[in-house]
This record gives structure tokens, sequence and C-alpha cells, in this order.
């Protein structure tokens, strides 16, 4: 069991270093950090404010008139390991009233103006964000009416995945001929074109899960996709779409393959797609826990089809089966980390070595979706999760790491499992909230994460995974402590932060405004990156890139502005750093009032 609470590496890297055009670089908030867009009227309020001074400050909290309407000292916090700055809190939490508001401490200096309200602070933001998705599909054409800037439609990448073959012949033959394999439908992985189950079904599995808790969440018609008016839910479309290649992956026997890319590295940016197209592209050797993963995305989205789309709902099922037997099959296949021919260099590899995680995660679902539908095998996938080594574990989940994520499942579905271990994972979550909730307190800036250890690739996702779990621990404790601390790792995202920037592309005025993106900076910065999009963050575990800086604290390990084609290893975006911002930023909404009463 892995102990640890950061995430494994995102692997799906560039090869080349790329000329950086220069990019807007938003003049410094200055040291009073707030979050930048605002506060909910019952959230706490805190600034981090960067100061030499080691006795409490005096600071004063303005309206939009200049007019005085909160005033106190800060806390001195000292020296943050994270980012090696020497820190005070100003909290005004207790300061009331509505509207816009600045707040200045005494010889450091003045915020950004945010405001404070009791209406949702982003309420476009989990709508925004959902569009990554859209934007990011393959294989068929992009069209500008779905998307927030015209410039960035384009026709369809990689249409060939219809057919691809098996690198070196791996998967043999089928009918005397080679085999290939239909992947078809699917969403680019990050910053390249490749596609790759593991990291699929936990971004697929997250989504899902938000709709399994909350099924008003992206009705029919609510988003911008093609699919909207057809009386399903627009949030599975979206994902019903994204993961069709998955039951493709799976050769005619044998184990599913563990990814499919390019046989080298696309351009950066892409402004061919014909170019692009015609690059040599296969589906790389198998792997178990790649196996697992589309068993248990197939079965996930059996189970919320079923209603809607019977007969696809039947034959996902039948693909997440044959997955989890052959899996079963052969348990311990892991994919190679090695530059020995097995591979192209074109993706990256997502390697773990670990998979009873997988077939525990995939247990979970196969057996939810067994029991909806009264099948004889839900009691074989039930003995599968019970028997578990990870039965009932709870953490954070990453595309590495996914046992938490079928003990998630497990307590958002209705389900036969005694009472006495749901109530026993309901207390681990509690617990695990709990211990996020420290974790914060003890920081300079309100990061999920402890300073005295670095920061993991993709570090903003770290912190958006955790705030799916003080989320998921209010709904079953209502302890406002949960929600408080979401809001305040939300702050984080939006500015509070050592590098004084809104992570989050189109929110505040101090804003990230390029990612690592083939697509998007192809048109940039002519036309800005869609709102929405979520950097990866500060990142001083493993810098394999040329501009992400090394040798500084952690919470500062982060590229500067317009170095994005060079900045893989801290501004990369990818589809499982976007799907629990969506799931994020559509819980704070709909949970909004909890923290407006005053």
């Amino acid at each position: 069991m892995r102990t640890s609470l950061f995430f494994p590496l995102s692997l799906a890297l560039v090869a080349a270093v790329v000329p950086a055009e220069p990019g807007p670089r938003p003049a410094d908030p200055g040291p009073v950090l707030v979050n930048q867009i605002g506060y909910a009227t019952g959230a706490d309020k805190i600034a981090t404010v960067v100061a030499a001074a080691t006795k409490p400050l005096k600071w004063q909290l303005k309206d939009d008139k200049g007019r005085n309407v909160a005033s106190g000292t800060t806390r001195v916090v000292g020296a943050d390991k994270a980012s090696g700055d020497h820190v005070h809190q100003a909290d005004f939490s207790r300061a009331t009233g509505q509207g816009v508001r600045r707040l200045t401490v005494a010889g450091v200096g003045t915020s950004v103006p945010f405001t404070v309200t009791r209406k949702p602070l982003y309420p476009d933001l989990g709508r925004e964000a959902m569009q990554y998705f859209y934007f990011h599909r393959m294989g068929t054409p992009v069209k500008a009416e779905y998307l927030q800037h015209a410039a960035h439609a384009h026709a369809a990448l990689h249409p060939g995945d219809k057919s691809v073959p098996c690198y070196k012949n791996w998967c043999g033959k089928s009918g005397g001929k080679a085999q290939r394999l239909n992947v078809a439908g699917s969403w680019a992985d990050a910053g390249d074109f490749g596609i790759y189950p593991v990291n699929h079904a936990i971004s697929a599995w997250t989504l899902l899960n938000l709709y399994e808790r909350e099924h008003t969440a992206y009705a029919d018609g609510s988003l911008a996709v093609p699919e909207r008016a057809n009386g399903v839910p627009d949030i599975l479309d979206e994902v019903a779409h994204g993961s069709r290649f998955m039951s493709g992956m799976l050769p005619r026997t044998g184990l599913a393959s563990h990814k499919v890319h390019n046989h080298t590295w696309s351009a950066f940016p892409v402004k061919d797609i014909a170019a692009e197209n015609a690059m040599p592209r296969s589906a790389m050797p198998p792997s178990t826990n790649a196996t697992y993963a589309v068993a248990r995305t197939n079965a996930q989205l059996a189970r919320v089809l079923r209603k809607f789309d019977a007969k696809r709902a039947t034959a996902l099922w039948a693909s997440a089966q044959e997955a989890f037997k052959r899996a079963e099959a052969r348990p311990d296949v892991d994919y190679p980390e090695a530059n020995d021919g097995t591979d192209a260099e074109g993706g990256g590899d997502y390697p773990d070595t670990q998979n009873s995680d997988d077939r525990y995660a995939a247990a979970a679902e196969l057996y939810l979706t067994a029991e909806q539908r009264a099948d004889r095998a839900a009691k074989g996938y039930r003995n599968a999760v019970t028997g578990s080594a990870h039965y009932g574990e709870i953490g954070p989940v990453d595309w590495g790491r996914v046992a938490a994520a079928g003990s998630l499942s497990l307590l958002a579905v209705p389900n036969k499992l005694p009472a006495a271990d749901l109530a026993r994972m309901r207390a681990s979550l509690r617990t695990a909230a709990d211990r996020l909730v420290n974790t914060q307190k003890r920081e300079g800036y309100p990061a999920l994460l402890s300073g005295a250890e670095a920061y993991p690739w993709g570090s903003n996702s770290a912190i958006v995974n955790r705030m799916m779990l003080l989320g998921t621990a209010y709904d079953i404790g209502h302890d406002r402590r949960h929600l408080k601390a979401m809001h305040r790792a939300m702050d984080y995202l939006l500015g509070t932060n050592a590098m004084r920037i809104s992570y989050v592309t189109g929110y505040g005025p101090h804003r990230e405004t390029d990612l690592h993106d083939r697509l998007a900076w192809g048109q940039y910065p002519k036309t800005p990156y869609p709102k929405g999009w979520l950097s990866g963050g500060p990142n001083s575990a493993d810098i394999n890139d040329p501009v992400t800086p090394t040798g500084r604290p952690a919470a500062k390990s982060y590229a500067g502005p317009g170095t994005a084609p060079s900045a893989w290893g801290s501004k990369e975006n990818t589809i499982n750093w976007n799907a629990p911002l969506v799931w994020v930023a559509t819980y704070l909404k709909s949970t909004a009032p909890d923290l407006t009463s005053r």
C-alpha cells in the first residue's frame, strides 16, 4: 500500500527544446497575496503577506470607496519552508458585508481588488473547465461553434486511429494478417496526442464520480458539445465520446495496449494538421494495469449509461468483463521503462509496477455494475473487492495510485456491502480530510501539500484531488472545516501562492497565460488560451525540461511567462488535471449557500 501523499509523475513529455515566443508578463501583484477573485462571506478569509518583519503588522480592509471596513494585526508565520519566504497571515474572516475589497498592510503594500459575496464565486468555471475536453477531442473535427475561441477550430486529429498497427507486430496476426486496433474516439492526453488508458481511466472516473454524486451536474443541453439535446446528460456524452477508444485497446486476445502515440514527438506547435496526421503511429505493447483501466472505465460507463442507452451499456459491460478476465490471467505485466526498442519515443510511459490497486479499483466498478444489473458475476467481483488488501483504502488518487477511486465509488453508489465496512470507509475519509486541514494550517500559503516535501509533477493536480477528498468528507460529516479548507485551497490556486499568480487560465488579473499545449500554443499570443485550464504547477521532484528552474524552493519551481513550449515539467496541462478542477468548481458552486450565512 502506498502511503505517500504525492503523485507519481505525469510522463507525457516533449522531446526537444523549442524557442519560446515572448508572452505578456503580468505585473507583480505585490506581497499582499489574496484570492484574486474573492471570498464567500462565511469562508476563512486569510491573506498571505510576504514581509521580513518579525512582529505583527497592522492591516486595514477597505471597500471600493476607500472606506475602512475592518482592521487588525497579522500573525507572524515566519519562514515558510515550501517557498523560502518569510510570511505573515492577515485574517479578516470576521469582516462582514459584501462588495469589492482591498487589503492594505502597513509598510508592505496593498492587495489587488477582490470581491466578498454570498453568490458563487466561480459560477462558470466548472462549465469552462469541461470545455477542455471537447477542445482535446481526437478523430473528429473540432468546430468553432463549441469553442471559446473560433481560431482554435481544426480538422480531425488522427482520424486514422480507427486502424492502427501494433508496434513491431506485438499483437500478432488475425485471419492471416497483422492485427490492427480500432482506437477511434479519444481525448488528447496532455500537451501531445498520445492516448493512455491508465491516465484516461482516472480522468473519466473523476467526471463520472461527479455525475454519480450529483446527477443534475451538466444535464442535457448545459454544455457546448455536439451531442447536446440528445436526452443524455452532457457530461456523460463527453466522457462516453472520449472513452470509445478504450475497448479498442484490447487485441483479439491478451492484454490491452498500454498506449498509442506517434513514433516521434509531434511538432510544437502543430500548425499543419495534415502533417501531424501523416506521422507514423502505433499501439505500443500491453500491460496489466492498462487492461484493468479498460475494465473499470467501461464498467462505470455501462452503469451510468444504462438508462439512457441500454444497447451501448450492454456492449461496454461485456468489454469490461472481458478486460478484467484477461488482466486476471496475466496479473503482473508491467510496462517497461527502458530505452530498449520496446516502443517508440513519441510518448510518455506512465510506468507503474503495482497492479493490486488497479485490480481493486476495477473490481469495485464491476461489482457495483454487476449488482445494478443483477448479474450473477456480482458475487465474484464482490469477493475480489472485500478480499483485497486495498479494501476500504482512502487517500488522494492519481493515474498511478487508484485504490481510493474504488473506495470512493463504493461510497457514492448504493450497494450491499456490510454497513460496518462502509462506516469504516467514511470514518477513514473524515480522518484523511482532518489531516489535510492540519497540513494546510501549517503552511504559509494555503496549499494542501506539506512544504517539508518536494512538490510533485502536477502539484496543482495534487491539490485539486485532495480538494475532492475534502468535498466528499464534507458531504458525509458536514464538518465546515472541510469545506473551508477547500475554499482555502482554491485561494492558493487563484493567487495566494509563492508565484503570485492564478494558475487557472482566464481567472484573475495576474494569471497564467500560456500552457504547454501544442494546439493552443499554435494560436498564442494572438488568441488567448481558453478560460478554465489548470496549469501543472510548481515541480521540484523531477525537473527534466530546460526552463523549469532547479535549486529553488518547492513552491517556486515553476517556469516563467512565455516559456510553455519548453516548460513541460511545470506548465503542462492534462485531462487528469482538468477533470478534478471540473469536480471541485462544480462542488464549490453547489455548496456556496453553506458558506454564505453572513
